[in-house]
């Protein structure tokens, strides 16, 4: 699953709404894939508008059920990886993005164990703009990434709902005889057990 180049202009993005495992979800589709994916309360009016800002030329198109049959595919393990993207950032950003795309279900990295795989150790900062750049919630893992120290961090739609993704994550490969703490347990907070494992894998290796 790799991010597509920025077209130029856009004809139609079709756009909706749809519930998901972690609340409302919105998303859009242009003809090149998937251009916006994120989570909201009560209404997708901030989502909708940073998504004409990002295509001020395009036909933004709303189908609700469009939205609902994507979900279907987008949290299921078996085509989720399927699905092209389309994203729209700076060679930088899509440097960090394709690194949050390597980071595995089940695992998480920081944001200084990115910077030194893209060759510049110590930028954890810039590492962590372009993550909160991310568009694409979830399918670029953006909440896969932690604190050097083991925090949670900060997540864009929410600490509870980054906790919530990576739980289920987790209890996805404890299903599979594969997970990393065979002992799991929900992550009720970020110094939880199982988080705290996890934390200390990703700072390790």
């Amino acid at each position: 699953m790799n991010p597509t180049p920025l077209l130029a202009e856009q004809a139609e993005i079709r756009w909706g709404v749809s519930e998901s495992p972690f609340g409302k979800m919105f998303l859009a589709e242009s003809s090149r894939g998937i251009t916006h994916l994120s989570f909201f309360e009560g209404e997708e009016n901030e989502s909708l508008h940073i998504l004409h800002e990002d295509f001020p030329k395009a036909d933004l198109v709303r189908d609700d059920s469009f939205a609902g049959q994507m979900a279907k595919r987008i949290f299921s393990e078996k085509t989720a990886s399927e699905l092209p993207l389309h994203v729209k950032g700076t060679p930088f950003q899509e440097k960090t993005w394709q690194a949050l795309l390597e980071i595995a279900p089940g695992e998480i990295s920081t944001y200084g164990k990115i910077a030194a795989k893209l060759g510049i150790p110590g930028a954890s900062r810039a590492v962590g703009s372009a993550v909160g750049a991310n568009r694409i919630s979830y399918l670029i893992p953006c909440h896969r990434v932690i604190r050097t120290d083991g925090g949670l961090g900060g997540y864009r739609w929410g600490t509870q709902r980054k906790r919530a993704m990576l739980e289920s994550e987790q209890a996805a490969l404890a299903t599979r005889g594969s997970a990393t703490n065979p002992n799991h347990k929900a992550l009720h907070a970020a110094t939880s057990p199982t988080l705290s494992s996890l934390a200390k894998h990703a700072l390790r290796t």
